[in-house]
C-alpha cells in the first residue's frame, strides 16, 4: 500500500504577529515541567502497549547471586545507585512509561548466573561482563568500557566465586564498550601487557578489529566522544528531568577507554577455538551492529552468543553519535543463518547487553522476533524509496506490522524506528533524495540569516515559534528557532525558547538516545555552550599503542595542511622503534606515508620510539633533547625535523558546541 505524498507541513500555520505574547513568556535558564502536552502523550503510550506482560521482569532478575560492591559506585566514573532511581515507581510525567519500563529493567544490577559455567556481571557499566568458566579457569567475553567498572565487576565475580586463572579473553566486536575496559585485566592482576604481548593469554577479536576499532574511536574519536557525551546522557544529571538509562545498560562509565591489540584474529566462518578444554565456535556477521563483528556457539552447553545483534531491543542502524551506517538486510541473514545453524540446540542465548533468553522455543522466537524487525526497516525502506518518496517521507509515514514493532523486544528503547528507515535509506542510496532543490541549500547559519529576514525579522519569528510552543509543537518551534540560533546565538529569548521545545521533546521520547540528545542540547543552549565532557577514546596511551600503519594515517589526520604547505616539501625516512621503516613525503601540505619502505634520497632519516615521536611533535619534548638522551638518532638535515612540532594538533580540545555554533577555536580556519 502506498503512502499519500504529504504536501508541506502536517499542520496549517498561519503566520501571526503576537509580540507580547513572547512578553509574557518566562523565558529562563532553569529546566521546566512536562507541559499539559507532554503529559497527554506520555498518558496514551499506556493505551498502546501492554504493560501487563511482566516477563522481562522475571527474567531480568533469573539467576541473581549479589548485589553490585558499594552498590556499583565508583567515585567520578560511575552511580549505579543514582541510576536505580526508577525502580518500583510510576513513570513522572518527564518521561516516556515505555523507556521508564525498559530503565527498570536495565538498570537493576550485580552477579548472575545465567546457565552452569556462565554467569554475568550486569549493571556496572553500559556493557555486560560475561564470565566462563572452564576446566582451569575462566575466559571474559567482552570488558566494559571502563578499566575501572571491569575491575569492580571482577571483584564481585571474585568475591562470590573465588579466584580463578584468566586463560582467554574474547571481543565480540570493535565497538569501546566491549573492550575499552581491558586495562582492568591489568589492575586486577589477572594478567600483564607481555601476557598479551606474547599470546600467553589468548585474546581473540573477528577480522578487521583493529582496523575499525582505530577508524571508529581514534581516527574519528575526538569529534565522537564528544557527540557520545550527549547521547548516552554524561553531560546530564540523574534524575527524571534528566538521564533514564543508556538502554543498552543503565550507563556509559565516565572515563577513558584503552584499546587492546589482539594476538588472535577469527577469518573464517565456522572457526572453532579450544580454550581450556571448551569448544567456542565463531562466525563472522560483518557490517551488522558493527563493521567488525563475530557471534559465537558454545556445543558442550548449548550456549550461544549474537553478540550485538541480539539485545532486547530494536538497536541502531545509524548511531547518532556517527558512525558506518549498518546493514539492515545483512543483520537480518546473519541472525537467519543462526536459526539454521543452532535454532534445534540453542538453549540459551547470552550477550554483552541486557539480559539472556533461555530455553530453545524461547530463544527461537526471540531470534525470529528480532531478525524480523532489521528484516522489515530494510525491505520497507526500499519499497517506499521505489514508489519515490524520499527518506524524510518514509520516516514519518512508513507502515510497519504492529505484531513485530509493537513487540517490548523491538521497542526503540536504543535505536529509532524512525531514524532507523531514514538511514538504510541514506545507505542504499545516499543523503540525496533526487530534489534538485537539495543541491541549493545552504549551511545552517546563512540559511538562517536568510530565513529570519524573509520572515521579517527575529522578532516575528520568535512569536511565530511561541504561538507554535504554546500550542504543543514542539518540533516546529525548533525547526523554526534554529534559524535564529544559528545565526545569531546572542538572542537569548529564542535561544531559551529553543532550550524549553527541546525538553518537552526529550520528555515524551522513547528512545533513549533521543531523549538524551534533545536534552543535552537543552542543557548546551541554557549554559550557552563549552558542556564538559569526560569520555575519551584517544588518550596519549592508545595513540601510542598504535601499530605503525595506523599512527600513520592519524598523524595525517591532525596535520594542519595550510601550516604544512607554508614549509615546503620534504621527504623523511622513519624508523620507529620495533616497527617497520616508513618513508613520509610532505608534499604541497599533505602528509603521505609508504610502509615498509626507505626512500634512497631522503632529506633526512629519523629513529624514534612512538611515545618520544609524539612528544617532540606536540612541542613537549626538543630533538636536541632526546638526541643528547639516547632517544633518537638523526641523519641528514635537521633543520627539516624541527619543521615539524606545531604542525600536528594532537589534542583537538572535546568541548565544541553541537548546537549552538562552533566556538572561534573550534572553527574551520
Amino acid at each position: 500500500m502506498k503512502m499519500k505524498r504529504m504536501l508541506g507541513c502536517s499542520a496549517v500555520f498561519s503566520m501571526v504577529v503576537v509580540s507580547n505574547m513572547a512578553m509574557a513568556y518566562d523565558f529562563n535558564t532553569q529546566t521546566k515541567n512536562a507541559t499539559s502536552y507532554t503529559k497527554q502523550a506520555n498518558e496514551q503510550v499506556y493505551k498502546e502497549l501492554d504493560f501487563g506482560n511482566k516477563t522481562a521482569f522475571t527474567d531480568a532478575d533469573r539467576g541473581f547471586i549479589a548485589p553490585l560492591l558499594n552498590n556499583g559506585d565508583i567515585d567520578g566514573v560511575f552511580s549505579a545507585t543514582g541510576m536505580n532511581y526508577m525502580q518500583d515507581k510510576k513513570a513522572p510525567d518527564s518521561v516516556n512509561p515505555s523507556l521508564w519500563r525498559h530503565a527498570q529493567l536495565v538498570n537493576r544490577g550485580g552477579l548472575y548466573k545465567v546457565s552452569d559455567h556462565i554467569y554475568q556481571v550486569r549493571g556496572q557499566d553500559l556493557s555486560n561482563l560475561t564470565i566462563i568458566e572452564t576446566d582451569k579457569g575462566m575466559v571474559f567475553y567482552d570488558v566494559e568500557y571502563s578499566g575501572k567498572a571491569l575491575k569492580a565487576s571482577i571483584d564481585l565475580y571474585e568475591k562470590n566465586r573465588g579466584k580463578r586463572a584468566l586463560v582467554g579473553v574474547i571481543i565480540s566486536h570493535s565497538h569501546a564498550d566491549h573492550f575499552g575496559g581491558f586495562e582492568g585485566i591489568y589492575a586486577a592482576g589477572l594478567a600483564t601487557p607481555e601476557d598479551v604481548k606474547s599470546g600467553k593469554l589468548p585474546v581473540i577479536a573477528p577480522e578487521g578489529f583493529v582496523e575499525e576499532a582505530v577508524s571508529e574511536n581514534v581516527m574519528a574519536g575526538n569529534i565522537m566522544a564528544r557527540r557520545a557525551g550527549y547521547q548516552y546522557g554524561n553531560v546530564l544529571k540523574v534524575n527524571e528531568k534528566g538521564i533514564v538509562t543508556g538502554a543498552l545498560g543503565p550507563a556509559l562509565a565516565n572515563d577513558k577507554s584503552s584499546l587492546p591489540i589482539p594476538n588472535k584474529y577469527i577469518t573464517k566462518d565456522g572457526e572453532t577455538v579450544k580454550i581450556d578444554g571448551v569448544d567456542f565456535v565463531f562466525y563472522l556477521v560483518p557490517h551488522t551492529e558493527a563493521p567488525s563483528e563475530m557471534v559465537m556457539f558454545i556445543p558442550k552447553w548449548n550456549a550461544l552468543s549474537m553478540a550485538e545483534d541480539v539485545n532486547h531491543l530494536q538497536h541502531n542502524i545509524y548511531t547518532l553519535r556517527g558512525a558506518q551506517i549498518r546493514d539492515a538486510a545483512a543483520w537480518a541473514k546473519y541472525i537467519n543463518q543462526t536459526l539454521g545453524r543452532w535454532g534445534d540446540k540453542v538453549e540459551v542465548q547470552f550477550g554483552p547487553h541486557t539480559w539472556p533468553a533461555w530455553g530453545n522455543k524461547n530463544v527461537v522466537e526471540y531470534l525470529k522476533t528480532q531478525r524480523d524487525a532489521y528484516q522489515s526497516l530494510y525491505d520497507t525502506t526500499l519499497r517506499y524509496a521505489n514508489y519515490g518518496y524520499g527518506p524524510d517521507e518514509i520516516a514519518e509515514n512508513a507502515k510497519l506490522p504492529k505484531s513485530v514493532f509493537n513487540n517490548w523486544d523491538n521497542r526503540p528503547y536504543y535505536g529509532n524506528t524512525k531514524n532507523n528507515l531514514k538511514s538504510t535509506y541514506i545507505r542504499n542510496l545516499g543523503w540525496y533524495d533526487g530534489n534538485a532543490a537539495k543541491l541549493a541549500a545552504y549551511p545552517d547559519a546563512e540559511r538562517g540569516q536568510r530565513y529570519v529576514e524573509a520572515f521579517g525579522g527575529e522578532q516575528k519569528v520568535l512569536d511565530a515559534a511561541l504561538k507554535s510552543f504554546n500550542k504543543g509543537d514542539y518540533r516546529f518551534t525548533t525547526e523554526l528557532l534554529n534559524n535564529i540560533v544559528a545565526s545569531n546565538p546572542k538572542n537569548q529569548k529564542a535561544v531559551l525558547l529553543m532550550a524549553d521545545a527541546l525538553e518537552q521533546l526529550g520528555y515524551q521520547e522513547e528512545t533513549a538516545l533521543n531523549r538524551n540528545w534533545y536534552l543535552a542540547g537543552a542543557q548546551e543552549l541554557r549554559a550557552g555552550g563549552n558542556v564538559p565532557n569526560n569520555l575519551s577514546t584517544t588518550s596519549p596511551e592508545v595513540i601510542a599503542g598504535l601499530p605503525g600503519d595506523m599512527l600513520m594515517p592519524y598523524l595525517g589526520m591532525t596535520i594542519d595542511q595550510i601550516k604544512a604547505e607554508k614549509v615546503g616539501n620534504h621527504v623523511i625516512n622513519l624508523n620507529l622503534a620495533g616497527e617497520k621503516p616508513y618513508s613520509i613525503d610532505l608534499h604541497n601540505g599533505v602528509f603521505n606515508t609508504l610502509g615498509d619502505f626507505s626512500a634512497k634520497n631522503a632529506d633526512v632519516s629519523l629513529d624514534i620510539a612512538k611515545p618520544d615521536l609524539l612528544a617532540f611533535l606536540a612541542g613537549k619534548t626538543s630533538l636536541d633533547d632526546l638526541v643528547k638522551g639516547g632517544k633518537a638518532k638523526v641523519s641528514g638535515d635537521t633543520k627539516v625535523l624541527n619543521t615539524l612540532p606545531g604542525l600536528f594538533d594532537l589534542s583537538i580540545k572535546n568541548n565544541m558546541n553541537l548546537v549552538l555554533p562552533l566556538q572561534p577555536e573550534n572553527r574551520i580556519r
